[in-house]
């Protein structure tokens, strides 16, 4: 008897195809880019999140969680208290035309310390695009400590503090573009 013939191997198509489905998902993303923000709060939930309008020459030491939240239009902050402060939270959709998923506000023995927008990190150059617009150039670059990295900051002072942002987005698309703005140290 003799052996059968074994066939020759058929090339292996399927990564090929995977591969060509994932660069035409890619391309319909990137071609829709600008509506994906809107795309995700409808798959999330987002939709039903407040927006807000945050004034960062208005922001002081002095306000506390209530007076913020009135500031923001009204936005519900709750707190949760810490050792010698407490930090307050509230989810967003959108903060001053922006793509937004979350505020974070810090007090450290009744004085506002800080106040954090997360932002997606598609949005950060339409937030430093914002930010311009809204206090002017930014007063020049600064080495900033965020997550025990330093990084090129853009940086603008107000009278009761400083707001900050990096200089760039990075390459981490699952990381978060942080506006911050921090009072100013007691005089």
């Amino acid at each position: 008897m003799h052996p059968k013939p074994q066939p020759e191997p058929r090339p292996r198509r399927s990564g090929v195809l995977l591969l060509a489905a994932l660069l035409v998902v890619a391309a319909l993303l990137w071609t829709g880019r600008a509506e994906l923000p809107a795309q995700l709060a409808r798959w999330t939930g987002a939709a039903t999140r407040p927006t807000a309008t945050l004034d960062y020459a208005r922001l002081s030491p002095s306000l506390d969680a209530a007076a913020l939240g009135r500031q923001l239009g009204g936005l519900s902050l709750p707190c949760q208290p810490q050792a010698e402060g407490s930090v307050c939270e509230a989810a967003l959709a959108e903060a001053n035309g922006v793509a937004a998923a979350l505020l974070r506000a810090r007090w450290h023995q009744g004085t506002l310390q800080s106040v954090d927008l997360l932002l997606p990190w598609w949005e950060h150059h339409r937030a430093v695009g914002m930010l311009t617009e809204r206090l002017g150039a930014p007063g020049g670059n600064e080495v900033v400590t965020a997550d025990g990295q330093r990084l090129a900051a853009l940086r603008w002072s107000l009278p009761e503090g400083t707001v900050q942002m990096a200089r760039a987005p990075g390459w981490n698309p699952l990381h978060w573009a942080t506006v911050r703005w921090d009072a100013a140290p007691p005089r």
